[in-house]
Formats: structure tokens, sequence, C-alpha cells
């Protein structure tokens, strides 16, 4: 038998070890960089149903804009912050070189609380402070999660649209105010507020002299049951023909508003006493949410690349002045179908198609824009109206699933004639429900129902005749 020597076998079994040990070594440095680099660069694959750390486009677009540096402080050590929002917000940090997140501890830094109380922010343990050049916003961690009514369930994820508004807000030296008229028992929810407020409006409510004399960016009169005086609406074309904006709720009532209807109607826009009933496009078994069909228009411009549809329940008819002066341009922003009908009166027993009932299709939300000069200078005033009220309900503007907000924060920005509004979806934590028109929702029910149970049945007709044969 032959036998190596014992220094060659040393040598190899010294080798093997060597081999060993450095692909172990090599294996362990590999996967430190690797963890390091996906830490670092934020190269993490988001898994989750609902894309929850996800940044949007809309997100994306702002932190590549941003021209001065934005802080944002997280009064927590890293490693105790909640895990969800922590790496939320290393995608914000890696979405621009401007953005820096860090980690402090509010009992070792006594000094930076106060720093912050100075400028008017209560900060306490994991809250989040977004600070940049012009303003600083702070947020708790309720405020960046959709909570229960009891605030004990997590239902979603807001912590998107808040730092993103917020990065917008800090370094946006201008200050825009919306006036919400009051003292005509006008119904604004409480969603629709919020959405000015956390797209950066200071938001103030009070007669229309009292709020003319903040000089507002936009006003918005939401659903009056009672009418405006003849010295008010003098008021409102003042502010209109110096170039303001007005945005106008009024669903339907059995309520005169004679002053505020002559007002919309000089600037081309006719109010119908007819609640809108559709055939086809409506949700919920109710045909009376209707769901409106997007009209050529600026506004309309989001949803040619985002195919979502919001729903406007109890909506009035609207038409175009057909004497209107050449000077403004009325343009349909939302229509219903053709095969929609109107109901007058809105006191019926039934709202099935009945002989009186007006063919559609009807306007249901409509613009008014005029050129005027002021002081020398060309702008452009203008009238945002709608047909409903519950439109911007505090449901509705909360349903990720329906665009009613996204439709509201692009007809805000035709009339403040920005960008700077914007709306992001909460993310549901669960998986959000599907909602269908109910025309497509009852031929999917057909389609499940019929077609596929017929299709089995006949496989099992055909195998039972071919096993008999064999």
């Amino acid at each position: 038998m032959f036998h190596l020597p014992k220094t060659r076998d040393k040598a190899a079994r010294l080798t093997r070890t060597l081999f060993v040990g450095v692909t172990i070594a090599a294996a362990v440095a590999g996967t430190f960089l690797t963890h390091q680099i996906v830490e670092n660069y934020s190269l993490k694959l988001d898994m989750t149903a609902n894309k929850l750390y996800e940044l949007s486009p809309t997100t994306r677009s702002v932190a590549a804009s941003l021209q001065s540096p934005v802080e944002i402080t997280v009064f927590n050590s890293e490693e105790d912050y909640v895990i969800m929002l922590r790496e939320f917000l290393k995608k914000y940090e890696a979405s621009s070189s401007l953005i820096d997140v860090k980690y402090v501890d509010p009992y070792e830094n006594p000094a930076l609380l106060d720093h912050f109380r100075q400028k008017g922010l209560n900060v306490e343990l994991n809250d989040l402070v977004v600070e940049g050049r012009f303003r600083t916003r702070s947020f708790s961690v309720e405020d960046l999660y959709i909570m229960n009514a009891d605030k004990t369930e997590v239902r979603g994820l807001n912590a998107e649209h808040q730092l993103t508004s917020a990065l917008v807000y800090v370094n946006d030296q201008s200050t825009s105010m919306v006036g919400f008229t009051d003292g005509h028992n006008e119904r604004p929810s409480t969603a629709l507020i919020k959405l000015f407020e956390e797209n950066n409006f200071e938001v103030q409510r009070g007669g229309v002299d009292q709020l003319l004399e903040e000089r507002p960016s936009l006003l918005v009169i939401a659903s009056p049951s009672r009418d405006f005086r003849a010295d008010e609406v003098k008021m409102l074309e003042s502010y209109l023909n110096r170039g303001g904006a007005l945005m106008t709720f009024l669903g339907p009532s059995l309520a005169s508003l004679d002053e505020l209807e002559a007002l919309l109607e000089e600037w081309g826009i006719l109010l119908g006493d007819e609640l809108v009933v559709e055939e086809e496009g409506y949700t919920g078994n109710n045909p009376v949410n209707v769901v409106p069909m997007y009209a050529p228009h600026e506004i309309n411009r989001y949803f040619s690349e985002n195919r979502v549809f919001l729903t406007m329940p109890s909506s009035r008819s609207l038409y175009k002045n057909p004497n209107v002066g050449s000077a403004y341009d009325v343009r349909a922003v939302l229509v219903s179908t053709g095969q929609a009908y109107g109901k007058a009166g809105y006191q019926f027993e039934s709202t099935k198609r009945s002989e009186n009932d007006k063919n559609g299709p009807f306007f249901l939300a409509l613009t008014s824009a005029k050129t005027v000069s002021v002081d020398g200078d060309e702008r452009e005033a203008k009238v945002f109206t709608a047909g409903s009220q519950n439109m911007y309900g505090d449901d509705l503007l909360g349903y990720t699933s329906y665009a009613n907000a996204d439709f509201l924060v692009q007809a805000i920005n035709w009339l403040h004639e920005s960008e700077t509004a914007i709306n992001i979806p909460p993310k549901n934590i669960e998986a959000a429900p599907l909602n269908l028109l109910s025309s497509r929702a009852l031929l999917l029910g057909v389609l499940v129902t019929v077609p596929i149970p017929l299709l089995i049945l006949s496989l099992g007709i055909v195998v039972v005749f071919r096993r008999k044969r064999l």
C-alpha cells in the first residue's frame, strides 16, 4: 500500500482548513456587506400586499424637487422606534440627499426639546419633527396611522401623505389661506377641512366680510341652506373680479338661494332642480349614488393615468347658462351617463323612472373662468361648482377605494393655480375591499355562478362517459 509522506498530508489538511476558513470568512463578510448596503441604501424589496414601504411617484417627485435641506428628527432611539415607521423613514432618506433622518433620545437631549418648544412645538417621546428652511411641523405616532374610532386598532398607514405634505410645507415661504363661509348654515365636513389643512392651507371660518379682510387664496361655500344677503354677494363679486377663486358645493335642496344662484348664473352656471338618478353608473345598489364620468378638463388630467372613480351621492343637476357673457369660459368637469334621468322637486315616493322625469346626461360639476385686470396685471378668476354635498363626506374622503379626495385635490390645485396640494391615499394594513360598479358586480356574479359551474359539470359528464367506455 502506498502512503503519502506525513508532511504532505499535513500540508493538505492545512490547505483544506485554510480554504474552509477563508470561505466562511468570505461568506460572513459578504453577508455583513450585503446587510450594510441594503440597510444604508434602502434596497429592501417590499413584499407586502399593499406595498406599505414603497414611495409613490408623488413623493419621489417632491423629494427630487427639494431645493433646501430637510431634517427629520425622531425623538427615540432607532432600535426602540416603531419598526414600520423606521423602515419607511429609510425610504425617505434614500430618496434625496437633502433629507436627513436622525434619532434623538429626548431624555438625553433636553436642550433640543427646549429648541422646538420655543418654536411652539410640544415634543414628546416617539414624536417626529420635520424641519425645513422656513417652517417646522411635528407629528405624533398616531398622526402617521389611520386608527379606529376608539384609537385602539391600527387600520392603515398615513405616514406618506403626512410626511410628503410636510416636505412641501417646511420649504415653502408663502402662506395660503382658505376661508369657509359661515352664517348660512354651511355644512363642511371635518374631512374636507382636514384635506385643506394637510395640504398646508391655513383654514379660517367666518362671515364673508370677515374672511375677505384676510385676503384668502380661496373661498369655500359648503352646502348652505340659507341664502346670502345682497351685500354679501356684492362682496363675492368684487372678490372674484380681483382674481379670486370660489369653490361651491350645492346639493339638492328645497331652500331658496336666489342671491347666490344669481351670482353663479352670471358666471354661466345654472342650478337645476332635479335629483340625478343613474341606471348604470352607480354604487352600493343605490341609483342616486352616482359615479360620474370625467369630462375633458385640466382638473381631470390626473385621472387619465390613474383609473379610479369617485362617487357623488344625492347630486343635483347643473346647466350651462346659454346667455352667459363671452368673457366667461364655462366648462364641464363631471357628467352623468346618457342613461341617467332627473327627478324634479326632490319629493317623490320612488326613484324609479317615470314619464315626467328629464332624460340625461346632466352636468354634475362645472367651472367658470374669466380673465380680469388687477392694478394693470391680468389674472384669472375661477369658480368651481359641484351639485353634491355628500361627495366630501368624512366617510368618502377617508375611503381609499374612491377618488373623491384625489378629485378635490385636483380641483383645489386648479383654483389655486398651484401643484402644492397633494393627496396620497393611506395604505391599508389589511387588503382593501374591491369596489365595483353595480352593473359590473352583477356581470361578475353571473359569470362566476353560471358559466364556471356549467363548465365543471360538463367536464364531469365527459369524464363519466369516457370511463364507461373503458
